[in-house]
């Protein structure tokens, strides 16, 4: 999945820890969502590293923004 969004906004911004959590949250809330496909790896336009609130935000092309967290839970 990473590899698809190395030209995406902020993607080298992140560190080796933010890629993690983007990797393994991203794929865990995939799995809760009912029509994933308009939250698809090709429609994250920008990933933005807050490391002040401890968090990975992800912007979709639809405007939605998801917060990522390290302890595996989003917002």
């Amino acid at each position: 999945m990473l590899s698809q969004l190395t030209q995406v906004k902020g993607y080298s911004d992140l560190d080796e820890e933010q890629l993690q959590v983007l990797s393994l949250v991203y794929a865990r809330h995939m799995e809760t969502l009912q029509n994933p496909p308009e939250y698809a790896v090709d429609n994250i336009i920008e990933i933005d590293d807050d490391s002040k609130q401890n968090f990975v935000s992800i912007t979709f092309k639809n405007g939605t923004i998801f917060h990522y967290t390290p302890d595996g839970s989003w917002y």
